[in-house]
Formats: C-alpha cells, structure tokens, sequence
C-alpha cells in the first residue's frame, strides 16, 4: 500500500494500479520457480528453533500422555501443549535421551549452530571416513607393532594396543578357519551384518533380498563370500548411507567385483597387500559392519540433533528437578538447610568473598546481573580453574568435573607452548609478529601440533617430558627460522624450555596471569544487543530510500549467532594477551568454560547461588 501511495504520487493512480500488479506477478512467479518459500521456512525454523517442533506430538513415538485440551499445560499465548507426566515436562522425547542426565547436560552447553555435530558416544557426529586401505592396513602382518604406531608408546595408549591386538587376533582365527572349509564364523558375522542393515531398513522389505541369510547360510567359497559382500555393500551405499560416506563403500565394492573377475592371463593380486584371500574376505567382511554401525549412529545422531532444539528449551527446568532428587528440595528450604544441604557449595561461595577486590564493588544490594557476573569471573574462573587450594568441587557443578579437568590441563598446554614459541621467536631472532600470522607452511603447522601433541601427553618422569619438549621446541623453532640453530641458541632454547617446564620462567608467569584474564574475559562476555539476534526490519515511512548506498546488501544487517560474536571477540582478545599461535585451542576452552558456568548460574543463580551469597556477605 505504500507502494502504490507512492506510485500514485509519481506516475498516477491507474499507471501505479498497473505496475503494482505486474510487479506482484513477477515477483509471484519468481518465488514459484525458484522454490524460495521452503528457503525461507527453513531459516525461520533454524531461527526459532524448537518453539515449532514443541508443538508437534509424539516426535519420535515416545511413550506419553496426552492431556485434554482444557487441562493441557498452555505456553504464554496461552496455546496448549502435549506433557510428559512422568518428567512433567512440555515436551516428548525418547526415553533413552531423557534418562541419559549427562547427555542432556551436554545438549545444554551446546551451542545451537552446533547441534548437528552432537553425538551419542561423545565423538564428533561429522568424523571423516576411514578409506578401505587405511582400514586393512590393520590386516597386514608384515607391518611391525612400530609401524602400525607411530606415537610413542605409553602407558595410556596401552588399553587401545591391548584392543587392537585382540580384534586382529578375532579376525585371524576367523580366516584360519576358512582356510580349513569351516565358515561357520564368517557366516554369522555376515548374519550380524544383515541383522544389522534390516534394522535400519525395517519396512523396506522389497530390499531384504539383498541381504538373504540364506545366501550366507549356502556360501562355502570366498567367492561366495565376495558375493554376498557385494550386494550388502550396494545397498548399503545406495539406499542407506550419506553421500559423504557412500564413495569409501563403493570403492571396496569395486575392488570387489574386480578381484572376483580376474582377467585370463592375469596374476591374482589381493588388494591392499593382505596376504591371504580369506584374511582379505574377512577384513571386507570387517569394514562394511563398520560401515553399517557408522550409518546406524548417523541415524541416531541425526535423531539427538533433532531433539536437541527442544531440550534448549525445558532442559533448564529437567536438569533442575534431576537437581532437586539427588541433592534435597532447595527451593522450598531455609538458608541453613541449604548449607547443610549443599555443602561444597556453600564452602565455594564463601570462599568467593575473599576473592573480592578492593577495586570491586559488590554487596547485598547489587542486582542479580551483578552478582552473576563476580560468579562467573572470580568466583568460577579464579576460584574453580585456577584456584591453588583443595576445593571439594561445588555440588552445582558435579556434572562438569570432567570437561573442567580438561579446560585446566588445556590452559596449561597453550601457557607453556606459547611461552615456548615467543622464547623460539626471540632467540631465532625471527620476531614474534610471525605467531599471528595467517599464512604458516606445512612445516610449521606440523611442528606445532607435534609441540601440543608432546604437552598433553601423560609423561612417567620429568625427565622424558623436559627431553620430548625440548626436541619438539627445537623442531618448531627450526622451522620458524627456515635453518639450523647454533650451538649457542640451542643451549639457550633449552635453558629456557627448562625454565618454563620448572615453573621458574618469567614469561610463563606473565602469561599464567594473562590466561585468567583471558577467562574472566570468556566467561563474563555477554552478546552485543545491537548485532546478536533477529533486527526489527528498517521502517519505510516514503518511497525513497533511506539509506544513502544503492547496494542491496547494504540495506540489510548482517546477522550474527552468539557463537560467531564470540569467537570474534575471543580472538581478539587472544592476539592481545599475546596467546595467538595457541589462541585456537585457548578459544575452544574458553567457549566451552562460559558455558557451563552460564548453564550453572541459570540453573541455580537466583534459587541457590544469590541466596547463599546474600547469607556469606552477611557473615563478614
């Protein structure tokens, strides 16, 4: 309508009543072709998340109740909603997510954009494959146990050798087997293989045939075997994987179909350099059921990802009542039930007070945001991360004893490697404005992943770690400098890696300090209001333009998530604490640190930690 307003003005009623309509029907047309309507829809879900999703019942067929309409729970609009009465929740989701309390947790301290990296065994849900040669390599016993490991032998990769060993042997015993025509081990992993592809494939039953157990029960010939193989890798690769996983399926089938069909005058070869068809047959056997396991977790993942919105939503209030059951009702108790209730708690929070500095001004009457804020940044950075006293970890944060471990031993790697890496620069006389350059050579890259690699390894003795880093610190060094060092700036290279290993290094000491305020920084940053979030489109009060610029792009704000601002900002504070050649991995800590202390004074801020407060403030 102010459209044609305008119009009206400049080119007359009817003359504007004309291009109004013709523009209508362009534009009509061009959503049509170019399908942009499901565009759109998709941002507007990916925006408000699950506020659409709650709405729909039975998402995945958990069991639950649905109340009548004039008892049924209503959101604020006043619209009513399904409810779990067992967890008295909004919402309906599998039992075997809602039953799995850390795995919540993990959802909630995840960021949104995030999600579909979430996985249920922990690992990243967008993991490369593992190409058919890199997996029989494990296959080949000309290969020694050094070979097979590059990295040093340790006594924390024992259990996985120790795994390893007992896998080859497994498959081994199965080769043996056939090579004396007995195939009743093949065959039931080829069952287990088929069993497993059904599952995921439940009522596409004209695709069964594919995988017939009766052509396992009838093979007696590795040619038989390569057969079967062949049709559960088809399917497998054409009805049931992703296209980024299909391709490494679809090589071993060719190899397959290559190998079962030698061409007359041509030496059989096995592929990959196995030494035997049987043991050849067995490692396929191998890597399509792990094919098909990967495929199975895809689909479980993807179901997690899909739940994950939701619980965003009414997780907060899951995790409380969880709280509530393994703690005591806190909500409803006196300060000193409280105490008595959460103990650790309790200590932390006094502890918090000392913690106050003279600069800080921080009472009883400051507001909620206030307090959050001293919590977040002396209270969980200073007195949780990098508190030098035994502290019994608050009741609060139970949940995050683990990923706190690693945030500390994180923090300690990138103070050590980058006190290292500026001590190279000075000494190599190479300057350290080359650490926060963007541009680094494979030679470098390499070098500092070797250096980190050696920093977060469990060392039995200080002398195999000061011997490790010391020869890593040399090879990072060398390649900064693109030469060999001298004999005088090797020796004073490992002086000062001696230094700084020993805790005596002033430059460690700096950045020891440096590092908390990266974290205070971390965990205290709050999204700009301007850019973060959904705008309000720009108000056309005429037909002219506002904006000055003709570009398009210009007349729209670009829309930032919270996480994306955050890294911005993280850094940036990186590169001036000096952390730059290390800021990824402190960046990462510190993302997943603000996190969980902003779930934990969520969850707990105004019920138990301000109320606890209050009563430590009032005792000194």
């Amino acid at each position: 309508k102010r459209i044609r307003q305008s119009l009206n003005k400049l080119i007359g009623a009817e003359e504007g009543k004309e291009v109004v309509k013709n523009a209508k029907m362009v534009a009509l047309k061009d959503i049509k072709e170019t399908n942009a309507m499901n565009g759109l829809k998709g941002e507007i879900d990916e925006i408000y998340g699950g506020l659409r999703s709650i709405m729909t019942p039975a998402l995945f067929g958990a069991n639950s109740v649905t109340t009548n309409t004039s008892d049924a729970t209503k959101t604020d609009e006043g619209v009513p909603v399904q409810v779990n009465e067992q967890l008295e929740m909004p919402v309906d989701l599998p039992d075997d997510i809602l039953s799995n309390r850390n795995l919540v947790h993990k959802i909630l301290l995840t960021d949104p954009s995030d999600f579909d990296t979430l996985s249920w065994d922990g690992t990243n849900a967008h993991a490369s494959n593992v190409a058919p040669e890199e997996f029989m390599a494990s296959f080949i016993h000309t290969v020694s146990y050094e070979q097979r490991n590059d990295a040093t032998r340790s006594m924390e990769d024992m259990p996985m050798h120790i795994a390893q060993s007992m896998r080859l042997a497994f498959f081994d015993q199965i080769a043996q087997a056939m090579g004396q025509e007995n195939y009743e081990s093949i065959h039931e992993l080829l069952k287990e293989l088929h069993t497993k592809m059904r599952s995921l494939l439940p009522s596409r039953t004209d695709l069964h045939s594919y995988i017939n157990d009766e052509d396992v029960s009838s093979s007696s010939t590795t040619s038989d075997i390569f057969h079967v193989l062949i049709r559960a890798g088809y399917l497998l690769a054409n009805y049931l994987e992703s296209e980024a996983r299909a391709p490494t399926t679809r090589e071993l089938i060719e190899c397959l179909k290559a190998f079962g069909s030698p061409r007359d005058g041509d030496d059989l070869v096995i592929p990959y350099g196995i030494e035997s068809e049987e043991m050849f047959a067995v490692a396929s056997t191998a890597y399509i059921l792990h094919k098909a396991e990967l495929t199975s977790k895809d689909v479980s993942n993807y179901k997690l990802s899909q739940a994950a919105p939701i619980l965003h939503l009414v997780g907060c209030e899951y995790e409380r009542k969880h709280f509530q059951k393994t703690q005591g009702d806190y909500s409803s108790s006196t300060i000193k039930e409280m105490q008595h209730m959460l103990p650790s708690t309790w200590n932390w929070v006094k502890k918090m007070h000392s913690l106050l500095g003279n600069s800080e001004s921080l009472t009883t009457q400051s507001n909620f945001e206030q307090k959050m804020d001293f919590v977040k940044g002396r209270g969980f950075v200073d007195g949780i991360l990098f508190t030098r006293n035994q502290l019994a970890m608050p009741e609060v944060l139970l949940l995050d004893v683990e990923s706190i471990n690693h945030i500390r031993s994180e923090a300690r790697c990138c103070v050590i490697a980058s006190a290292l890496a500026l001590h190279a620069c000075n000494i190599s006389k190479v300057g350290t404005s080359v650490l926060s350059s963007n541009v680094m050579t494979n030679e470098v890259n390499n070098a500092r992943q070797a250096l980190a690699s050696v920093l977060r390894k469990r060392h039995s003795e200080q002398h195999e770690l000061e011997s490790n880093v010391i020869e890593a610190i040399g090879a990072l060094t060398k390649a900064l400098a693109e030469r060999d060092l001298t004999e005088e700036e090797l020796e004073a290279l490992n002086n000062h890696t001696l230094a700084v290993l020993q805790g005596s290094d002033p430059v460690l000491k700096l950045l020891d300090n440096r590092v908390q305020s990266f974290f205070r920084f971390a965990c205290k940053w709050k999204a700009d209001a301007v850019t973060s979030g959904i705008s309000a489109p720009l108000e056309m009060k005429t037909g002219k333009s506002i904006l000055k610029t003709d570009d398009d792009s210009a007349t729209r704000q670009v829309i930032k998530s919270t996480q994306e601002e955050f890294l911005l900002a993280a850094k940036k504070e990186t590169l001036r604490l000096g952390f730059a050649y290390f800021g990824s991995d402190l960046i990462e800590v510190g993302k997943k640190a603000r996190n969980i202390v902003s779930l934990a004074c969520t969850n707990y801020g105004q019920d138990i930690l301000e109320r606890l407060m209050h009563a430590a403030w009032e005792e000194n």
